[in-house]
């Protein structure tokens, strides 16, 4: 009994060793790395399969990878092709022991076409521009993605608002063209239109309603003028600017707290809205319309007390003061302090390279011991200079015809100075009075490229050539000339020299006439202008046959029928002939002035002023530092210095130097 037992046991033992070992061995198995036999991709109808599977990391022959997949589903999802609800992956095992990897795509439709229902207040081509400009993503030949309707949804309804429609309703309608591709319909009811027919304010005590009102540009209340101009209308965007502007002529006012609550609108049912007293069309009609109250909290009256300046080197604080104009005890003119410092003293610096200013102005608001009801206002102005730049680059970009001289000579600058914003913005208007290009915005069409290391900026300005030849063709009949047929052809901008050219053909029976001009508008890259023009010319009128003239044929083939008008003998007319021609130079005066070879003006480099009328600038004699100066024989260093504080006003006296032979010559030059 005890061996059967014993058998027993053994027995049981191997079978469960065996079947262990069977588990184990395939867990095993199933844990080595399986490489990918295939990848393939079902669902795509437009995209070719290896342009899918170029954005994809799983490849035939590399070690299947669960988290790699789902990685190359998610950069699917992220190229815009696909629906991303429809989008997985799948694995099954291969034929030889390794993974087959299959993504299940559906592609988006394409956008075949645009129409628009019920859309009379904007026209299309407005809209289809918006959306370009706003980067909507609906156009045709473009993915359809729902997410990108409902943008273009939202887009129109505010540009139908802006037209006087806020309650306009927008569906998209898709149609089907074929199994790729949708055509998308915007199905619009603009509803009534709705006006502003009241703007109050509430809360002012000190400015009143209409005085507050004036102060807005956009948004007014309906009127015949306001009607025609669309400033009736109630956009959001244009009351919050509005808004802002009246806020700034409080704070204009020495009210630095003053400031605007939220708006609210409300509807004041159908009115009539443009001529008060008949209903003329388009002078008068009955509209929905608007009330908008707006809160208005003033707070009190301020004076300029304490104002301290930090950060500044290149102008001392008597020079930002003056820019500024207030005085301590003035009302504190909050529009003026913000002018003077982002717009004035913006430019001061912008003149001198420092192209990276910034000013942050930090008030203190105490109260008035001598009067409860107003309050002093102290500033902290901090400037932060930033560094000089140097323009080391400028380029253009555009000009696939008009070479690139002729935009640099308008540019008062050259590569290697100090950069001017004032100069530049200067030359922008130069470049635009030369009529070669569409109109250049500085602002728009500039790119700026600094270097704060090294203290340089690099500016590329984008231009876009416009027409630049005319031709034009004429011709007529006249009593006096007879019939004729005349050719023009000019250009401005002859083989993008900026050259003018002009030439003038005109034949006929009783005049020929022709002209040829041409103008070089700088010589040797100088601004000197010069040109010529030559012509010939031939008439022939009537010298008989007039009231007091005897010769009857000439009479009659006067006053007879056309044809015997025009077909007058040729011995009853004059033959007047002209030939000649003219030759022209201008120059700007500046060319004629006497040059000043040692002395020479150039932008400050970080030395301030401390005058508040003359700064900015300082005298260089030929190539030595103002610390070689002195040690020069014979040479007494010349400064700059400014007159007692109680000069004369209308005069700004500093003292010009310049060195002849070892001695110095001074004068007093009144600017």
């Amino acid at each position: 009994m005890h061996l059967y037992r014993v058998v027993r046991l053994a027995v049981l033992g191997l079978f469960i060793g065996t079947a262990s070992l069977f588990f184990i061995d395939r867990a095993a198995a199933q844990q080595q790395p399986r490489p990918v036999e295939n990848v393939d991709i079902i669902g795509n109808r437009r995209l070719r399969k290896d342009d899918i599977v170029y954005y994809l990391q799983t490849r035939p022959g590399e070690v299947y990878n669960e988290a790699q997949v789902e990685r190359d589903v998610q950069a699917l999802n992220a190229l815009g092709f696909f629906d991303k609800t429809e989008t997985r992956a799948t694995k099954e095992d291969g034929p030889r022991g390794g993974v087959n990897v299959t993504f299940y795509v559906s592609e988006l439709p394409i956008i075949r076409d645009i129409r628009f229902e019920g859309l009379k207040s904007v026209s299309e081509a407005d809209v289809l521009k918006t959306f370009r400009e706003k980067r909507v993503g609906v156009s045709k030949e473009a993915i359809e993605d729902p997410v990108k309707l409902r943008n273009a949804t939202r887009v129109l309804k505010e540009m139908l608002a802006a037209k006087g429609h806020p309650n306009a309703t927008v569906k998209a309608a898709i149609e089907r063209v074929s199994a790729t591709s949708n055509a998308i319909t915007f199905q619009i009811n603009e509803g009534p239109r709705v006006r502003v027919a009241e703007i109050h304010f509430e809360g002012s005590h000190v400015f009143k309603s209409g005085k507050l009102r004036d102060q807005m540009k956009y948004v007014k209340e309906a009127g015949l003028l306001t009607r025609f101009r669309e400033q009736d209308i109630l956009d959001r965007e244009k009351l919050e600017f509005d808004l802002h502007k009246v806020d700034n002529y409080m704070r204009s006012k020495g009210y630095l707290q003053a400031r605007h609550g939220e708006p609210h609108v409300e509807g004041l049912g159908r009115r009539r809205t443009g001529f008060p007293i008949l209903p003329i069309p388009f002078l008068s009609s009955t509209d929905d319309t608007l009330r908008i109250t707006v809160p208005i909290i003033e707070g009190k009256l301020y004076r300029l007390g304490d104002m301290k300046i930090e950060g500044n080197s290149i102008f001392s604080e008597a020079v930002i003061k003056a820019i500024i104009g207030l005085k301590k005890g003035e009302v504190a003119n909050g529009e003026a302090i913000s002018k003077a410092l982002y717009e004035n003293l913006k430019k001061y610096y912008g003149a001198q390279g420092f192209i990276q200013y910034t000013a942050e102005v930090t008030p203190t608001f105490k109260e008035n011991p001598q009067n409860a009801n107003e309050g002093v206002a102290d500033f902290l102005i901090t400037i932060d200079e930033g560094k000089q730049f140097t323009l080391r680059r400028l380029e253009f970009t555009g000009n696939t015809f008009t070479r690139d001289n002729v935009l640099r000579r308008e540019v008062l600058m050259n590569e290697g100075d100090i950069y001017n914003q004032n100069t530049f913005e200067f030359s922008v208007i130069r470049l635009n009075q030369l009529g070669y290009f569409n109109p250049i915005d500085k602002d728009k069409d500039v790119d700026f490229r600094t270097n704060d290391e090294e203290g340089t900026v690099d500016v590329t300005v984008k231009v876009a050539e416009k027409g630049r030849q005319q031709i034009s063709f004429n011709g007529g009949v006249s009593g006096i000339g007879g019939s004729f047929f005349g050719l023009d052809y000019s250009t401005n901008n002859l083989f993008g020299r900026g050259e003018v050219l002009s030439i003038n053909l005109a034949a006929g029976n009783r005049q020929r006439s022709a002209q040829f001009s041409f103008t070089e508008p700088y010589i040797r890259n100088r601004p000197i202008t010069a040109g010529f023009s030559v012509f010939t010319y031939s008439q022939k009128f009537f010298g008989e046959g007039t009231f007091l003239s005897q010769n009857t044929a000439a009479q009659q083939g006067l006053f007879g029928n056309a044809l015997d008008f025009f077909n007058t003998s040729e011995e009853n007319l004059f033959t007047r002939t002209s030939t000649g021609g003219s030759i022209f130079a201008s120059a700007p005066l500046s060319e004629f002035y006497r040059k000043r070879p040692f002395t020479q003006f150039y932008p400050i480099r970080h030395k301030r002023s401390d005058h508040p009328e003359v700064f900015g600038f300082r005298i260089l004699l030929g190539d030595l530092s103002p610390a070689q100066h002195s040690n020069q024989p014979g040479y007494r260093h010349l400064r700059l210095r400014h007159a007692q504080r109680q000069h004369r006003s209308n005069t700004r006296p500093f003292l010009i130097g310049r060195a002849r032979r070892g001695r110095t010559r001074r004068r007093c030059a009144h600017l």
